[in-house]
């Protein structure tokens, strides 16, 4: 009886090594990425230093705006949106979203890996190996689905973001809103072949 209930629990660790992990943060939460590479370029006019990232859990939704820039990109996961807001200019523009480009920060039909634990910016976080059709490379999560690391290749171009600092809180919903009074842009084929 003991090596079967030995065995039962050996089973059950093995499958929880194995679960997937959050990879989309479970509260909100703002973080500061410093990021490098091809990740530089994601935002139309790039990144020249670091990036803050605020993510409202409950709408599955992210704003992402580089330091020094009147722009801020607003991604709505659920809707599969995205948008650029120019503050400076009050306007938007909206961008053509196919669910594979949003692959990146859902990680949907990726195989994740546990390879073992880190710490950064005072937080623990478990290192995944990622491989999926559109790239590789390594992610570090925290358990409540923060990335503070992620480096690796996506279509071909190596990028990494790093986090800084972490900074959990309640996000008001107007961050995340386009503003009425904004004028809307829109290019449906922006760079894209059908």
């Amino acid at each position: 009886m003991k090596g079967a209930v030995t065995f039962l629990m050996l089973v059950a660790t093995a499958a929880a090594a194995q679960e997937r992990p959050l990879v989309q943060p479970k509260r909100d939460v703002t973080v500061i990425y410093k990021v490098e590479g091809a990740a530089a370029s994601v935002i139309p006019g790039g990144i020249p230093g670091p990036l803050r990232l605020l993510w409202d859990a409950a709408g599955q939704r992210l704003r992402a705006e580089p330091e020094a820039r009147t722009q801020a990109v607003l991604v709505d996961l659920r809707a599969h949106t995205a948008v650029v807001l120019d503050t400076a200019l009050r306007s938007t523009l909206s961008l053509p979203v196919k669910e594979r480009d949003l692959q990146p920060l859902t990680l949907d039909g990726a195989r994740l890996t546990r390879r073992g634990a880190a710490a950064i910016v005072g937080l623990a976080c478990t290192n995944w190996d990622v491989q999926s059709g559109r790239g590789a490379g390594t992610v570090c999560l925290t358990a409540d689905g923060v990335t503070l690391r992620a480096e690796g290749d996506v279509d071909g171009r190596h990028g990494s973001f790093t986090a800084l600092n972490v900074s959990y809180g309640a996000l008001s919903p107007e961050l995340f809103r386009i503003p009425a009074s904004f004028m809307q842009l829109s290019l449906p084929n922006f760079g894209r072949l059908k």
